[in-house]
């Protein structure tokens, strides 16, 4: 008698077998679940609009449609029901594109209504930056993680013998590092004072990123547009730059905030012989609405469990 309840248990069951390795095609399916398993996989796909739309159901009766509609069209998007956008060719979101917002690559700190209270604290946030790298570089973990160096290869590259990309986390996926905000507590305090892109298990991502002389950051996507990437330089040697490809280059100026969509394609060096150090952190989109912030919160965290029936939620791509 419950509908959803059974479509959840179904793309949960579905999902489970497929990371597996199972229920891929007929040869890997058992054939006394050939009949289950094949009903299972089309109630999923006739169900999959259903059971994301309900993510966001208490916003509709609350809000009316009308606040939605954005929303529904960046939904029917994911679901690949419609085409909305992105227009420019080195725009490729991850997850989902949200659509009917102005798109730029770089967009105005100043549209964040925190950006002067964070561009005030540049001063307090270096000291605690450089105290930090000066003591412990070397410990640093690599921004993308435990991986070797082969695969490490595929996100960072340079001139370096041994090029890298590493990282002091706030937040990782919506995680506070609470002994990090101990050791850096201005920084702290300015971080947890603003309105930033908040997703349980998810957002966001706030670092001191530190990339090394003669390394790159090699070119990539982001996720979503639905968040925007902050940035506080902190410490800039010469020849550094963020560039987002075929939109332009930005030459980082040491507690001047530069705010862009990362759903562009983007790389970012460090040519110097000194070390590069960054405050990153991921920012909602301005030109969302509040309700719009609220309903993509929930339609993330409803395909992160799904996707993840086993654990909270280990990101949304």
């Amino acid at each position: 008698g419950d509908r959803l309840g059974a479509l959840i248990a179904a793309f949960q069951a579905v999902t489970r077998a497929q990371k597996d390795g199972s229920w891929l095609d007929e040869a890997s399916t058992p054939p006394e679940l050939l009949g289950p398993v094949v009903q299972a996989i089309e109630r999923v796909r006739l169900g999959r609009r259903e059971l994301l739309l309900d993510a966001y159901a208490d916003l509709r009766a609350r809000h009316g449609n009308d606040a939605l509609l954005r929303m529904d069209r960046a939904l029917a998007g994911y679901l690949k029901d419609q085409d909305v956008g992105p227009t420019h060719p080195r725009q490729r979101p991850l997850f989902m594109h949200f659509p009917d917002i102005p798109s730029p690559a770089y967009h105005d700190p100043g549209l964040q209504p925190w950006a002067a209270r964070l561009r005030s604290a540049f001063v307090d946030i270096r000291r605690e930056a450089l105290a930090l790298i000066q003591q412990d570089v070397e410990a640093l973990p690599h921004f993308v993680g435990a991986m070797t160096s082969e695969a490490r290869a595929k996100y960072v590259s340079g001139l370096s013998a041994n090029p890298a990309w590493q990282a002091f986390f706030f937040y990782r996926r919506g995680k506070r590092y609470a002994d990090n905000h101990a050791r850096c507590p201005v920084t702290s305090e300015v971080l947890d004072s603003l309105d930033l892109c908040r997703i349980p298990a998810q957002a966001p991502e706030i670092c001191f990123s530190v990339l090394r002389p003669q390394s790159q950051i090699n070119a990539h996507h982001g996720v979503s547009n639905i968040r925007l990437v902050m940035h506080l330089p902190l410490i800039v040697p010469p020849d550094c730059a963020l560039n987002l490809v075929d939109a332009g280059t930005h030459h980082w100026r040491e507690g001047e905030l530069v705010m862009f969509d990362d759903t562009y394609l983007h790389e970012a060096w460090n040519r110097s012989d000194k070390t590069r150090v960054i405050l990153l952190m991921d920012c909602w989109n301005p030109y969302l609405t509040a309700v719009e912030r609220q309903a993509c919160a929930q339609l993330i965290d409803r395909v992160s469990r799904l996707k993840n029936p086993d654990s909270q939620g280990t990101g949304y791509e």
